[in-house]
């Protein structure tokens, strides 16, 4: 079995939607549970130290004096490098830094629209999680002698998960996964984590930037590894995801089935995961500042997290199992309980 490392467990103002502007770092919706902090930073500085110091420090200050429990730092390839981790140490304790290369981030600040490529070439983003959440962070290897090695390991995985979604007595449950997870899409990894937990629980998530990709564990740079996060609290659910054209529709189709779902309650948070090739076929056409528009329009002022990857993992509604897919956007979106 793969390591296991165990955890104890906003709004801008519409205008600012509407002039297309969002702070670096939103210090959580007013409609948030108590138990959730939650911060955000951006940084598209090409010095991964100077970088990661200025991301880590936005995310950091987005969660309110509040220890972080979690914290995901995703990087354009070329810095996810020994001084990216040496920024974030600056700000949160290593034992909480997990991540992997990304494509490009995507949060409500930038979707990076302008890069010339579809891999961007520098952008670090940090997602830091904390409050009275129940959170542990689960690993394994990829890296195995197997017929259907991606298979296998998300059955590890999803046996290592099991006993404690079972045990978790919060209403909000969810599963986030990144890592080496993708061959063509992530189906086979998706279907032995599904087998691995026996039962259906929200799960949402990306792989790593392409086949050859670095994460992060502990602070320390790794490879071929699967990383979930589960997560207990005070929230409801609304899951979407959907693939078809690589144009801003989709997105906006994607956000507004999962907002509609509570019934025109407002949200305080979303995941948003997006695939690559969907985002090369954008850059061709100059439409990657729509989508990132589209996706605002139906979080007015709320924080949300994700980043383009080659594999998507989610659910078309909350209750359906999850499935690995590719050429798709998923997300999933939390709502406070009423």
């Amino acid at each position: 079995m793969g390591k296991k490392y165990t955890i104890s467990f906003i709004a801008a103002a519409s205008l600012l939607l509407l002039a297309g502007v969002f702070p670096p770092a939103m210090a959580g919706s007013p409609t948030a549970p108590e138990d959730w902090r939650s911060g955000i930073g951006l940084s598209k500085l090409s010095d991964p130290e100077a970088a990661a110091n200025e991301a880590a420090g936005e995310a950091k200050a987005g969660l309110a004096g509040a220890a972080a429990k979690f914290v995901f730092v995703g990087a354009a390839k070329p810095q996810v490098t020994p001084e990216l981790i040496e920024g974030i140490k600056k700000h949160f304790p290593v034992d909480v830094i997990y991540g992997c290369e990304v494509t490009s981030p995507l949060v409500a600040e930038s979707n990076f629209p302008d890069a010339p490529t579809i891999d961007i070439p520098a952008g670090v983003m940090v997602w830091a999680l904390g409050g009275d959440i129940d959170l542990e962070i689960f690993t394994v290897s990829t890296d195995r002698d197997s017929d259907i090695p991606y298979e296998d390991a998300g059955i590890e995985l999803g046996q290592a998960i099991k006993p404690y979604m079972e045990g978790l007595r919060q209403p909000g449950k969810i599963i986030f996964t990144f890592g080496d997870q993708y061959n063509g899409s992530n189906k086979d990894f998706v279907v032995g984590l599904n087998k691995g937990l026996g039962e259906t629980y929200a799960i949402v998530g990306a792989a790593a930037g392409n086949q050859e990709a670095k994460e992060i564990i502990r602070g320390e740079i790794v490879a071929s590894m699967d990383i979930a996060v589960a997560i207990g609290g005070t929230f409801r659910l609304g899951q979407a995801l959907q693939g078809g054209t690589h144009s801003p529709e989709t997105a906006d189709k994607v956000m507004t089935d999962a907002v509609n779902q509570r019934g025109g309650q407002s949200p305080f948070f979303a995941m948003v995961f997006n695939c690559r090739r969907r985002r090369q076929g954008m850059i061709e056409r100059g439409q990657l500042a729509e989508e990132l528009d589209a996706i605002r329009s139906r979080l007015p002022g709320v924080e949300f997290f994700g980043f383009y990857g080659p594999g998507e993992v989610g659910s078309e509604k909350p209750g359906d199992p999850a499935k690995g897919v590719g050429f798709t956007v998923t997300t999933a979106v939390f709502f406070p309980v009423t």
